[in-house]
C-alpha cells in the first residue's frame, strides 16, 4: 500500500508540475484602438485604427487608445502602465528593443482614464504633456463623446510629436530592466489564469492517479483481513508514561537597534530621465 500511495502522490505532483510548466498566455495588441467595452461601432473602430496607424508609422511612435470594461485588477496609479505592458504596446523597428508609444487607457465600468508614455516617447510626452492630453480626454468623456475623444487624442499626439521634433531611438536605461512577468500580470489576471488551468489539471491528475491504481492493483495480493491486532504487539512491548508541563510565565528581552539617519536619492543632469520601467506618467488619472 505504501508503493500505491507513493505512485498516487507522484501522479498528483507530476500533474502539478505540468500545470506550472504550461506556457503562459500572452496578449498582444492587434490594433491601435481597442474597445473591450463595446462602446464604439465597428465602422468607428476601423476609422480610428486607420488614423492611428497612419500617425504611428509616420512618426515611428505607437499611438494607442484602449477602452477596457474594468480595471484589469490594477490600481488607478498603475492602470495605464499595466495596460500598456499587458497589451505589449509600442512601435519598434523589428528589434523589439526600442518600443516607443503613448496610450490613453479608459475603464468604462469605473469611469476612469489616464495617459502614459513609454520609451523614446516619454521624452516628448512629459508629465505636463500627458496632463494636457488628460484634459482633452476629460472634455470629451464627460459628454460621452467616445469617438471624438479617441480621434482628438490621436491628432493631438501627432501634433505634439511634430512640434517637439521627436525622432525614434532606443533609450539606454541605467536601471535593470523589469521583468514583463512581474509587470504585465495583475493579481486578478493571475487568479483567472490559474482558475482556467484547474479543470485541466484535475482531469489530468485523476487520469494519472487512476492508471497508477490499476497498475498497482495486481501487485498487492492480500491473504485476508485481520480481525485483531494482537499478533503485531510484542509482549510487554507497550509502555505508557504521563508527562506534565506547568506554564510559569514568559520572559521577553527587547534590543533597540539604532539606525543612522540619512537617505538616498537620485539626480539627473541634462537630457531626458527615465524610470527603470521606461514610463513617463501624468500627474494622475481622472474620473469622468
Amino acid at each position: 500500500m505504501k508503493k500505491l500511495k507513493r505512485f498516487s502522490l507522484a501522479a498528483i505532483f507530476s500533474a502539478f508540475l505540468l500545470l506550472i510548466l504550461l506556457p503562459l498566455p500572452t496578449k498582444a495588441a492587434a490594433a491601435y484602438v481597442i474597445d473591450e467595452a463595446g462602446i464604439l461601432s465597428n465602422e468607428e473602430i476601423m476609422e480610428l485604427n486607420k488614423l492611428a496607424e497612419e500617425v504611428s508609422l509616420r512618426q515611428e511612435c505607437g499611438v494607442y487608445v484602449i477602452i477596457t470594461d474594468d480595471m484589469h485588477g490594477y490600481s488607478e496609479s498603475k492602470y495605464a502602465q499595466g495596460i500598456f505592458m499587458n497589451y505589449d504596446l509600442g512601435y519598434d523597428r523589428g528589434d523589439h528593443e526600442g518600443a516607443s508609444g503613448v496610450l490613453l487607457a479608459i475603464s468604462y465600468r469605473y469611469s476612469y482614464f489616464d495617459c502614459t508614455a513609454y520609451g523614446a516617447a516619454s521624452g516628448t510626452f512629459t508629465t505636463s504633456k500627458l496632463d494636457q492630453l488628460n484634459d482633452l480626454a476629460y472634455d470629451h468623456l464627460t459628454v460621452n463623446d467616445w469617438y471624438g475623444c479617441a480621434e482628438n487624442f490621436i491628432k493631438e499626439c501627432d501634433s505634439m510629436l511634430t512640434s517637439s521634433g521627436y525622432t525614434y531611438y532606443v533609450p539606454e536605461y541605467t536601471d535593470p530592466e523589469i521583468s514583463h512577468n512581474t509587470v504585465v500580470t495583475s493579481p486578478a489576471q493571475r487568479r483567472n489564469r490559474w482558475l482556467g488551468y484547474l479543470p485541466f489539471a484535475g482531469v489530468l491528475s485523476s487520469a494519472v492517479g487512476g492508471i497508477s491504481i490499476f497498475a498497482m492493483k495486481g501487485r498487492n495480493k492480500t491473504t485476508g483481513v485481520a480481525k485483531d491486532a494482537n499478533r503485531y504487539i510484542i509482549e510487554n512491548g507497550v509502555k505508557l508514561s504521563v508527562a506534565r508541563e506547568n506554564y510559569t510565565g514568559t520572559t521577553r528581552s527587547v534590543t533597540t537597534i539604532h539606525r543612522d539617519s540619512g537617505g538616498g536619492g537620485s539626480s539627473s543632469g541634462g537630457g531626458h530621465s527615465y524610470h527603470s520601467s521606461g514610463f513617463s506618467s501624468s500627474s494622475g488619472g481622472r474620473h469622468f
